[in-house]
C-alpha cells in the first residue's frame, strides 16, 4: 500500500476513531484502525466490537492494500504534523510496518494484518429516516445528562429512543434516567420514522451521535432491534443497543402539580452556584422555600455553615412549599434550557417535581 493524503481531511476521519476505540484492551487489534487504499480512496474502519466507525477521504494511491496501526499513535502523529501538509503512508513488503511521512517527518508504526480485523455488518433491515444534525443533538443533549452512569441497571445507562402517540399526532422521544431524576425530549416525527422499534443507545453510542449531530447538516438513522447506523456524507457509525426493556417512565412523570412557578433562568443558576458551596459536600442538598412570589434558597453543612438568597419569582399559587434538591441536578437542568427562563411545578412539600423549558411547549 502507498498513497498520499490530505493531513486535515486525514486527521478529521481519525478523530472519529479514536474516540471510540479504547486505549487499553487485551484483543491487540480492536486497538487498530484499519486502512484501505484504492481506486484513490482511503478507507478508515475502528471499532470496539460494540460500536463500529467507517470513513471514507480522497486520497492518492499509487498502490492498493490494506493495513492496521495503532489508532491512537497515527492520531496523535496526525495531530501534531503541520496544517497543509500532504501526508504519506507506505507499507512494507512483508506489511509488518507502516512507513509515514510528512516533510521532514518520518515515523515507522507496527502493523497487524488487516485478516485479524474484526467484520461488524451494517444495518440491512430496519426503518430508515433522515433528520437535521441540530434536531439530535438537541434530543440527545437534553435527556443523556439524566441517564445513570452505574453498571448495576444496565437498561438506564443508556437514552431510550422510540416513537410515542400524542393527542396532537406522533413524536419521536428520547428519554434517560438514573432513578432519581428523569429527562424527556421529544420532536414531530420525521419522515418514514413512525414505525421504528423502540430502542436503548448506549452511553458511549450517544456520544459518538452527538459528536456526528455536531458537525453534520443532515443525518440518516437506520434503526433496527439490535443496531443503530447512523450515516453522514463523512462517516459511517454501526451500534449495537441495549437489549433490555427500559421502565414505564410515564408512571413516574408527576401529574397535578398545579403550583407553577416561573424565575429568570440566569438568576437562578447563579443563585443556587453560590448557596451550594456551604451544601453538604456528599448530598449537596438545597432547599427552596417558596411562597407569595419570594423563593428563598438555602443549604448548610455540618460545620454549621449556611448560605440563604432571596430570589422574587412569578409564583401563581399562594401555598407555601419546601422542597429539597440535590444542587448539581438543578445546575445540570439550567444547563440545558434554551431559553431565559425556566419553570418549575409543584403538588406539595413530599412530590416530585416537574421542570420544563418554556421554549419546548
Amino acid at each position: 500500500m502507498k498513497l498520499s493524503v490530505s493531513r486535515e481531511t486525514l486527521l478529521k476521519t481519525l478523530r472519529y476513531m479514536q474516540s471510540v476505540v479504547e486505549k487499553r484492551t487485551s484483543i491487540a487489534i480492536l486497538s487498530n484502525v484499519c486502512l484501505k487504499a484504492e481506486d484513490n480512496k482511503l478507507q478508515a474502519t475502528a471499532t470496539d466490537n460494540d460500536i463500529t466507525v467507517q470513513g471514507g477521504i480522497e486520497a492518492f494511491v499509487e498502490t492498493a492494500g490494506s493495513t492496521t496501526v495503532n489508532t491512537h499513535k497515527l492520531f496523535e502523529i496526525i495531530s501534531k504534523i503541520p496544517e497543509g501538509t500532504m501526508v504519506g503512508m507506505e507499507t512494507d513488503e512483508a506489511g509488518e510496518r507502516l512507513s509515514v511521512s510528512a516533510g521532514k517527518s518520518r515515523f515507522s508504526l507496527a502493523c497487524l494484518s488487516p485478516e485479524a480485523f474484526p467484520d461488524m455488518t451494517r444495518v440491512d433491515d430496519g426503518v430508515t429516516f433522515t433528520l437535521e444534525g441540530k434536531a439530535l443533538k438537541r434530543l440527545l443533549n437534553k435527556s443523556s445528562f439524566a441517564a445513570s452512569t452505574e453498571d448495576t441497571r444496565q437498561y438506564l445507562n443508556g437514552v431510550y429512543l422510540h416513537v410515542t402517540d400524542k393527542e396532537d399526532g406522533k413524536v419521536l422521544r428520547t428519554v434517560a434516567t438514573d432513578g432519581h431524576r428523569l429527562a424527556q425530549v421529544e420532536m414531530t416525527v420525521p419522515e418514514g420514522a413512525d414505525k421504528m422499534p423502540a430502542v436503548i443507545l448506549p452511553r458511549k453510542t450517544v456520544n459518538e451521535l452527538r459528536r456526528m449531530a455536531e458537525e453534520a447538516k443532515e443525518i440518516t438513522l437506520r434503526v433496527s432491534e439490535k443496531k443503530i447506523q447512523a450515516e453522514t456524507p463523512e462517516v459511517v457509525l454501526t451500534s449495537k443497543v441495549i437489549e433490555a426493556a427500559f421502565p414505564d417512565y410515564n408512571r413516574v412523570i408527576p401529574v397535578g402539580n398545579a403550583c407553577e412557578m416561573d424565575v429568570p433562568l440566569k438568576t437562578l443558576m447563579q443563585a443556587v452556584d453560590r448557596v451550594a458551596i456551604l451544601s453538604h459536600e456528599k448530598s449537596r442538598s438545597i432547599k427552596f422555600s417558596l411562597k407569595e412570589n419570594n423563593l428563598l434558597i438555602s443549604a448548610n453543612n455540618p460545620d454549621q455553615e449556611n448560605a440563604l438568597e432571596e430570589l422574587k419569582v412569578d409564583y401563581k399559587d399562594g401555598t407555601g412549599i419546601d422542597v429539597g434538591f440535590n444542587s448539581k441536578y438543578v445546575s445540570d437542568i439550567g444547563s440545558h434550557i434554551e431559553g431565559d427562563d425556566i419553570q418549575f411545578f409543584f403538588k406539595d412539600s413530599s412530590s416530585p417535581v416537574l421542570v420544563k423549558d418554556p421554549k419546548d411547549m
